[in-house]
């Protein structure tokens, strides 16, 4: 079956709060968060996990012609995809496919373009503007720029995305529609999507949860040389549609993952945190990093790269549990290359 295809994790990229590349996602010491007001109710505002925008590559990005009236969740992408191109010359990007993943994507467009339809009339809904509300705004800016020459695809979801991601890239490399593949994802924090949080009540102190925003990227491919990590095919993933349902498909998704391998457990901090901890039962667990906030697809991207950190001739699998927060479960395996290369030594961390 083509999802039973061994990758491999040629390179990655990564945008976070806690600063650029692989190395920001394993300090010891989180990022600060930050307060950010609530558009409708400026007395109000919430914590949440920002990307610091005064770095100067921002403002290269910003220039960027095709990019001008492109907001963070374009520049995320694009930060993160260019890390993992580096190196890569042009002729190797012809064949090269694209699937990034979103969530809240274009949001922040879609409200400022319907902000000016309905204060100033139809007539004043900016066709500018336009072109950047659509979800697939941020994926066909990144192949344009960088000259990806392959497939490019837009997913939408929540953490599960990514899995859903992987297993396209599966196929593409699989049929021979791409040489290599880019699995990326982007989230960027904005006034509109923070009060969509609170409406939904995901805000409230009974249930943990602080935004976050950023980018990461892997480059994917069927050959082990030079790679970082291997990833094992996806199990099927398990959807739930209530709240109800989520402790139940959580169980079996516990009791379908290997108990003889380590896990690396990605609900630390969140709302998920005490269900992770009660499923996942007398699997032998590997010490989290820092809680880093919540951002959909990314998180999950955060997590592999994290994980993989941990491998070693010592631990050479580990499994990463994806927590869907409103769709589906599944979960990673990824396996230590021999003779491969860690995106970043795991700092002298202990093996579970």
């Amino acid at each position: 079956m083509v999802d039973r295809l061994l990758l491999h994790a040629r390179a990655v990229g990564v945008v976070s709060p806690a600063g650029f590349g692989a190395e920001s996602l394993i300090q010891r010491t989180p990022p600060k968060e930050h307060a950010m007001q609530l558009s409708s109710s400026p007395s109000r505002s919430f914590p949440i996990f920002a990307v610091d925008r005064s770095h100067p590559r921002w403002r290269t990005w910003a220039e960027e012609p095709r990019l001008r009236r492109a907001g963070g969740l374009a520049q995320f992408l694009l930060e993160a995809i260019q890390q993992a191109l580096a190196g890569i010359d042009e002729p190797s990007r012809q064949r090269m496919g694209l699937i990034a993943v979103l969530n809240n994507g274009s949001i922040a467009h879609i409200a400022r373009f319907f902000s000016g339809y309905r204060s100033q009339g139809r007539r004043f809904a900016s066709p500018l503007l336009f072109p950047e509300t659509v979800y697939n705004a941020a994926t066909s800016h990144a192949a344009a720029v960088l000259g990806l020459g392959g497939p490019s695809c837009s997913l939408v979801g929540d953490e599960s995305a990514w899995i859903e991601g992987l297993r396209m890239a599966r196929v593409w490399l699989e049929l021979g529609h791409a040489s290599t593949v880019l699995l990326a994802a982007s989230e960027e924090i904005t006034t509109a999507s923070l009060a969509a949080f609170q409406c939904a009540g995901w805000l409230r102190g009974s249930r943990p949860f602080r935004p976050a925003e950023g980018a990461v990227a892997l480059l994917l491919t069927v050959q082990p040389e030079s790679a970082l990590f291997a990833l094992e095919a996806a199990p099927i993933s398990l959807p739930y549609t209530s709240r109800k349902e989520l402790l139940p498909v959580a169980a079996r998704l516990a009791r379908k993952m290997p108990t003889h391998l380590p896990v690396y457990p990605t609900a630390q901090g969140s709302w998920l945190g005490p269900l992770e901890k009660a499923v996942l039962g007398s699997h032998p667990v590997a010490e989290p990093y820092p809680y880093l906030g919540e951002a959909f697809p990314v998180s999950s991207g955060w997590q592999t790269i994290r994980a993989a950190t941990l491998l070693s001739e010592g631990r050479p699998e580990i499994l990463v549990p994806i927590w869907g927060s409103s769709h589906q479960l599944s979960w990673l395996h990824l396996r230590l290359v021999r003779r491969g290369r860690l995106p970043i030594p795991p700092l002298g961390r202990s093996e579970a």
